[in-house]
């Protein structure tokens, strides 16, 4: 029975197509001797291997057969094309070993003035009168071709381009995933160790064999004639992380399916960076932390850590998020990588539970001894909430907690904002049930100073939020995580998880930390972490060591985003210049070294001098976009408020462009750029991205006096990113006058 290798080479196949490749392919791996397949081989190819296969009357597979005598035969599908294209291109390509770097390649068939021409041929003549430039990063030809591997044609040319953005060009036009991923990391002046690190080309850590699966052999020894031995390291250098980028053992007809059909998301889950795959195989001597830009793929690397912990184990494995919306996207993609990984129900299970994060502390309530869980309260929060207490947002009852005390404070120190901040970083992390313990507390960030009179007053408010919340038997979001984290502290031998995997942790409550530091007991690959300061659009800022999370030394940070053009990444980095971010260590976090695999148009910013204006302009857009490529369903509207939307839906309307608030075929998804979290469209409007509209003036007028400026930089995220949504065309729109946050 052969084995089937599938190449990515980023074809977008009809939804007819598909199913006959699938059929085709389907056929050849149970038995590549059937006559209807014509596999055949070619006449005077460049390569003996090549082969072409019938997928149906008018199209073709192009193949690469290997054979070797201690293994069975392995088929390289390498893309499906009409007839004569198909013959051209197995005739003139090459599957070969890279001999620098050991990747497995397809190159254009060597020619005796040119022995390792990979490169496409490039239109336009690289400019000559500019510095060229890669000058400033001190390249030399020699390092991109015996270091990286590259063939000197294609290293000159990589070499002489003045304008990033033609270099960038060219790079995308390479016809090796690893070429373009190299060529990245030269435009942003990465190291020369540092790409050949990346791509696992070093023989660091990340330089791991693929595990055999099924049949796929462990291991295939050289035989003795050339033949078998190039044959046998073929097949070796398939195994490589560089080489899984763009190849990919297909080991049954399900996972044959979720290739051929599986779009954007199954490029990501199947063809890994190397680097990623590292991250989501390496083991960890204790909780790691993974940063990266937007569409990184710090998720997809999650949901491959989360198949590797548990596949083939009995481990309980909790994958978590910020909201329950988030979860249920990561469950769907998680069916998708693997619709046989096991599964568990409910917490403390094997398998894995793909949970939101206040969904967890709901979970331990429940499965929680009564009198253990009350005594857990009294620890966490002074008083014994029993289990039916109400849940309630983090925001009720300051309110009136602070009408009821009528502390002695200066104006900015009485507000609820300031009370709830207090309460949730203050407070509630270091277990503070007393007068005498909020003296004692410490209160690094919190960017006003207390002296013992105000912080008197102040835990009066405490105080009487806590009778109030009594007295009405309700309990907050942000305490249910604080009492399920005590609960589990005093009943250690309970510990639900074997490892917990976090997604969107720069908005995570510290009560959130505490819980999930609780979940698990401390060893290796206990937690981690999947985090991007720069979207963080909720929560304050959180110092993980300062609540048991100990990560200093086991973090990393991605950098190739695969979602978004460079075009409207550069844009999107655009608006956070000016902000001042910092990691869940407290680190300062800057955007240098972001780039994308994808060139796209610019970004157009649009300004208009009336509302009317504005609306005529997008529903304009909007019709043209729909007589352009007819998938309105990859088309969004963003905008900054939920009561925005609605008005946008009806003005679009009026204007007879259908749209709609929730998702619904061949409608405009109209939705506030909070709602657009962890979502992607093709084409992206930003709506009325005008002064006073954002930043939102309600959400700067709520936050505590000394939390303004950290308002403010959160309004800055959520710009973006909704700018991040973007994967091809983004437009931005205002009326009046722009935002200050827009990018200049």
């Amino acid at each position: 029975m052969p084995l089937l290798v599938m190449a990515n080479m980023q074809q977008k196949l009809e939804k007819v197509v598909q199913l006959k490749l699938f059929a085709f392919m389907a056929k050849l791996q149970a038995d590549d001797a059937l006559p209807g397949l014509h596999i055949e081989p070619m006449v005077n190819a460049a390569d003996a291997r090549a082969r072409t296969g019938r997928v149906d009357q008018g199209l073709r597979a192009v193949l690469y057969k290997i054979e070797v005598p201690s293994g069975p035969t392995t088929y390289v599908c390498a893309g499906v094309y009409e007839h004569d294209e198909a013959i051209k291109i197995a005739k003139s390509q090459v599957l070969r070993v890279n001999p620098v770097n050991g990747v497995t390649e397809l190159i254009a068939a060597p020619t005796p003035a040119a022995p390792a021409t990979q490169a496409a041929q490039w239109v336009h003549e690289p400019p000559t009168s500019q510095k060229p430039f890669l000058d400033q990063f001190g390249y030399e030809a020699e390092d991109l071709t015996s270091s990286l591997g590259f063939d000197l044609e294609t290293a000159e040319r990589l070499l002489a381009f003045a304008a990033e953005d033609e270099l960038l060009a060219f790079a995308e036009s390479l016809p090796n995933q690893w070429q373009q991923n190299a060529a990245l990391g030269l435009a942003v002046g990465d190291s020369i160790e540092g790409i050949k690190t990346s791509l696992g080309l070093g023989g660091t850590e990340s330089d791991t064999a693929v595990p055999p699966t099924k049949e796929r052999p462990a291991e295939v020894a050289p035989s003795g004639s050339p033949e078998e031995t190039e044959a046998s390291e073929l097949l070796e250098s398939l195994k490589r992380p560089a080489s899984q980028m763009q190849f990919t053992f297909v080991d049954d007809d399900e996972e044959l399916r979720r290739v051929i059909e599986g779009g954007d998301f199954g490029a990501w889950r199947v063809f890994l960076h190397p680097e990623q795959r590292a991250y989501a195989t390496r083991t960890y001597k204790g909780p790691f932390r993974l940063t990266g830009g937007a569409g990184t793929g710090k998720t997809v690397v999650l949901l491959h850590r989360a198949r590797e912990l548990t596949v083939d184990s009995d481990a309980r494995t909790v994958l978590t998020t910020f909201t329950r919306t988030l979860a249920s996207m990561l469950d769907r993609d998680l069916r998708r990588l693997d619709p046989q990984l096991p599964r568990a129900a409910q917490l403390g299970e094997p398998g894995v539970l793909t949970a939101g994060i206040d969904q967890l502390a709901h979970a331990v309530r429940d499965a929680a001894e009564s009198s253990g869980w009350e005594r857990a309260s009294i620890d966490a929060i002074g008083w014994d909430a029993e289990r039916s207490a109400s849940l309630v947002s983090n925001a009720t009852g300051w309110d009136e907690a602070v009408f009821d005390a009528k502390p002695d404070l200066p104006s900015e120190l009485r507000s609820p904002a300031f009370m709830e901040s207090e309460y949730l970083q203050v407070v509630l992390p270091n277990g503070v049930t007393s007068r005498a313990d909020y003296f004692a507390a410490r209160r690094p960030g919190r960017g006003v100073a207390l002296d013992r009179a105000k912080r008197a007053q102040v835990w009066s408010v405490v105080e009487q939020f806590r009778r109030n919340a009594r007295a009405h038997r309700r309990l907050s979001w942000a305490e249910l995580s604080s009492v399920a984290a005590a609960y589990l502290d005093a009943h250690p031998a309970e510990r639900p998880a074997d490892h917990v995997l976090v997604d969107e942790a720069q908005d995570l409550t510290p009560s959130h930390w505490t819980m999930l530091r609780a979940l698990v007991r401390e060893h290796s690959n206990d937690l981690f972490v999947a985090e991007d300061s720069h979207q963080r659009i909720y929560g304050q800022r959180v110092v993980l060591s300062r609540l048991g999370i100990k990560i200093v030394g086991r973090s990393r940070r991605l950098t190739l985003n695969y979602r978004t053009t460079q075009q409207n990444l550069r844009y999107a980095l655009g608006v956070l210049e000016g902000g001042e971010f910092t990691d869940s260590e407290g680190s300062p976090q800057d955007e240098q070294g972001y780039r994308s695999a994808r060139l796209g148009p610019e970004v157009r910013v649009r300004g208009h001098q009336t509302p009317s204006a504005q609306y005529d302009a997008l529903a304009q857009q909007l019709e043209d976009w729909r007589a352009a490529s007819g998938d309105v369903d990859s088309i969004a509207v963003l905008v900054r408020t939920k009561g925005a939307t609605e008005t946008v839906v009806q003005q679009l309307a009026t204007r007879d462009v259908p749209a709609t608030e929730k998702s619904a075929r061949d409608k405009v998804r109209v939705m506030t750029m909070h709602g657009a979290k962890g979502l992607e469209f093709s084409r992206v409007v930003l709506f009325d991205v005008s002064e006073g509209v954002v930043p939102n003036k309600l959400a700067l007028q709520h936050a505590a006096p000394e939390e303004r400026a950290d308002a403010e930089l959160r309004e800055r995220s959520l710009l973006y990113v909704a700018a991040s949504r973007a994967r091809d065309e983004l437009i931005v729109s205002w009326q009046g006058a722009p935002s200050s946050l827009l990018a200049r």
